[in-house]
């Protein structure tokens, strides 16, 4: 999986501190008494040879162990996990940090495979280590960093991932969620920035982006400026300002359902699309029961922000006096309360507000 690095000959000084590893590297290599030292294990997926594993090299590394979890599937590094390591937060895993932090479990497993006969494949790390370094992967984002503040949103991300033409196994297109950006946005700030999105993208996901680079994809300017700008257009937190009944910047089940009736959405099949307590959840981040004007924008799947945009482009208009009908039929409801979210589906509306839902959406 890399360069080589584990027989290359680092500077003198390096290879001083790779090679001899001080009093407390040594008592950490080997854990307890007894039990196997993983210094050179260490040392051979120490591409660079500074004594050092960044996240990306330590992730591939366990990778090519083989390492997986109870019920059998792959063992993923992720931020979490390598911050479990990083103990001094200098974004990089010393040789007396992985060993003083290794669990227990997880060096029983290493030690198995070792003991099992797995060999340091040179040739494979090589390949892993020229493939990483042929793509940049945060050059690559960047082109779809449409205001130029060096970050992504979810929106940009996502979009970035349609544009690729990403899809999951069974064929599908690969949409990002809240749950898969996240797993991006480490530190929580709401955006994906050049060096989490280098250091977060699935070993999977990363070979897919590469099939397509190396089989000619380009980033198409005037395409995704098109896009750009077809998503300025419509400001989804404003056209979900007008349902906001009691004007408290929220909406709650209730009016997000009937927003969504009153858009006139539908599905495939032409049914229509209604709002359940799941989806609800879906853009519910903060898991409040309500949600936020800025939840909505976030929360839209690019299928239902078009289907959004087609009806506005077809010239939906937002029927203020259907609206206050709606609310009025609404009024005798019983109090909304967040954490009962079942119980605030339609069947628990008043008599008449239960009829509603089964007729056609207001006229706009």
């Amino acid at each position: 999986m890399g360069c080589g690095a584990s027989t290359a000959s680092p500077p003198p000084s390096v290879k001083d501190n790779a090679t001899k590893p001080d009093s407390a590297s040594t008592a950490a290599a080997s854990g307890e008494a007894g039990e196997k030292d993983l210094t050179e294990l260490f040392k051979q997926f120490d591409t660079s040879g500074d004594g050092f594993l960044q996240i990306g090299e330590l992730r591939r590394a366990f990778r090519a162990i083989g390492l997986e979890k109870r019920k059998g599937e792959k063992f993923e590094l992720d931020e979490k996990t390598f911050s479990s390591f990083d103990t001094n937060g200098d974004g990089k895993v010393s040789l007396a940090e992985f060993n003083a932090n290794l669990h227990p479990k997880t060096r029983k497993k290493i030690v198995e495979k070792l003991d099992g006969g797995w060999k340091f494949d040179e040739k494979l790390w090589a390949a892993s280590q020229e493939r990483h370094a042929k793509w940049d992967m945060s050059k690559v984002f960047m082109q779809f960093d449409v205001d130029g503040d060096g970050k992504l949103t979810i929106n940009e991300l996502g979009r970035a991932f349609r544009a690729l033409g990403l899809k999951k196994r069974d064929g599908e297109k690969l949409d990002m969620d809240q749950k898969m950006f996240s797993s991006f946005d480490t530190n929580g700030d709401g955006f994906c920035s050049p060096e989490e999105l280098e250091k977060n993208l699935f070993e999977k996901t990363r070979k897919k982006i590469e099939d397509k680079l190396d089989g000619g994809w380009k980033f198409d300017k005037e395409k995704w400026a098109a896009s750009a700008a077809r998503h300025a257009r419509w400001d989804m937190s404003k056209v979900f300002k007008q349902f906001d009944a009691d004007a408290d910047g929220n909406l709650d089940l209730r009016e997000f359902q009937r927003a969504f009736r009153a858009l006139g959405l539908k599905k495939r099949d032409g049914s229509k699309l209604a709002v359940d307590v799941d989806m609800f959840k879906s853009f519910d981040k903060n898991g409040d029961g309500v949600l936020s004007l800025d939840e909505i924008e976030k929360g839209l799947t690019e299928k239902t922000r078009k289907k959004i945009e087609v009806a506005l482009d077809g010239g939906w208009t937002f029927d203020a006096e259907a609206w206050a009908a709606s609310v009025e039929r609404h009024k005798n409801d019983p109090p909304y309360d967040p954490t009962k979210l079942d119980e605030m589906l339609a069947p628990s509306m008043s008599e008449a507000a239960a009829a509603e839902a089964a007729e056609a959406p207001p006229a706009e």
